[in-house]
């Protein structure tokens, strides 16, 4: 591990890089060599900044979880268990942010502070707070496993419906770029040979050849800067981030799967919170930092505001406006806090199976979909290269 330390030799001060396996060694070599030490902090080297940019799967995230909880289960020290956990760590970016854990206690900060210093997002940085609080270090890290678990699922689920119509569209854009490269323009220069013109068709395709021969390079480079400045403004526009993620919950099939898909993800943390006597406020505050649509997240956060106003639990979830009737149904007709609980519960559970249901229809809506536009660009590719062949014949006698 590389650090930068800043040290006294000799009445003045340097500030020099080190390579060691840890701060704890390091110091001792520097004490051994009578330096006197005034402050040692990580440095990231080139090769890691390059090798962090791969971001860790849920599996591998999850799997260090399951190490931390057996090692305190274990009843080993916790510098011990990180220890061993950044040697059972694969992926360059998770490893280096337990080591910044590791160093973060070494130097005596707690806990929280330094998952929260190592880039941990926002959920796992307060469920390790609320654990460190109450001392129930091990039972929170269950339920970020548990968390990781649903995460993972509902990824899988994403992923399955993405996958199908990226394949076909990868697919129909490599036989459009083959056909109108390689293929139109043999038939040009025959039809110029004949002093004639290609069908109306045929010119489209030529003209999206044009398009992408002479200006591909520009088109794409556009294509990447107006990305680039879309995801700026949208990181630092809430504004933006709630239109666009109201949107699109709005959009036909994939919006019921986003919805769910989030609810799913806030009812996990919410039922088992509250059923953990969490206060409410840290409840809301901490579930909702799982929901990746802003629109949805500013709604649930609206939740406290409304209970703090004097308004019920149920009325609360009513006046957000996120909720359907078999929902609210359900809040409004638990009288006591364990009918409350039961009802969350069995909500999550809706969620759940509704988030399944609409996944396997939304495949089923695409599938079609998508082989209805193969169909019109096979249509569109066939016209552009059989209709001239088939006036061909009619222009050599002509000739």
């Amino acid at each position: 591990m590389c650090f930068l330390v800043r040290f006294k030799k000799e009445g003045k001060i340097y500030t020099q890089r080190f390579y060691a396996t840890d701060e704890k060694s390091l110091y001792a070599k520097l004490q051994k060599d009578k330096v006197f030490v005034l402050e040692i902090l990580p440095k990231v080297s080139l090769l890691e900044a390059i090798i962090i940019l791969i971001p860790p799967k849920t599996k591998e995230l999850m799997s260090a979880f399951y190490q931390l909880k057996l090692g305190l289960r274990a009843k080993m020290p916790l510098l011990s268990v990180l220890e061993n956990t950044i040697l059972q760590v694969h992926n360059p970016l998770l490893k280096l942010k337990f080591k910044k854990v590791l160093f973060g206690l070494q130097k005596g900060k707690t806990l929280p502070l330094c998952f929260l210093e190592a880039g941990f997002e926002e959920f796992i940085c307060s469920m390790i707070e609320i654990g460190h609080k109450s001392g129930r270090l091990i039972e929170v890290l269950e339920f970020i496993i548990l968390g990781l678990k649903n995460r993972q699922k509902n990824e899988k689920v994403l992923k399955k419906i993405l996958f199908y119509p990226l394949f076909v569209s990868v697919v129909m854009v490599l036989v459009f770029l083959g056909i109108t490269i390689f293929v139109l323009p043999q038939f040009e220069s025959l039809f110029l040979d004949f002093q004639s013109d290609l069908p109306l068709v045929s010119k489209s395709l030529l003209f999206m050849r044009t398009l992408v021969v002479e200006w591909g390079i520009g088109i794409v480079f556009g294509i990447c800067l107006i990305s680039l400045i879309g995801v700026w403004l949208y990181r630092h526009s809430i504004f933006l981030q709630e239109i666009l993620s109201k949107i699109a919950l709005s959009l036909p099939f994939l919006g019921r799967v986003i919805y769910h898909y989030a609810m799913s993800q806030f009812l996990l943390s919410f039922y088992w919170l509250y059923r953990s006597k969490i206060p409410l406020e840290q409840v809301l505050k901490i579930s909702s930092k799982g929901i990746e649509n802003t629109y949805l997240r500013l709604r649930v956060e609206d939740i406290y505001g409304y209970i703090l106003k004097g308004v019920g639990i149920a009325e609360s979830f009513e006046k957000s406006g996120i909720w359907d009737r078999l929902t609210l149904g359900l809040i409004h007709s638990a009288k006591d806090e364990e009918g409350f609980l039961e009802a969350l519960e069995v909500i999550l559970d809706l969620h759940k199976e509704e988030l399944q249901t609409r996944s396997e229809a939304l495949m089923a809506s695409l599938e079609p979909l998508m082989i209805v536009f193969l169909g019109l660009l096979v249509l569109w590719l066939a016209l552009g290269i059989f209709l001239p062949l088939w006036e061909l014949p009619l222009k050599m006698k002509a000739f």
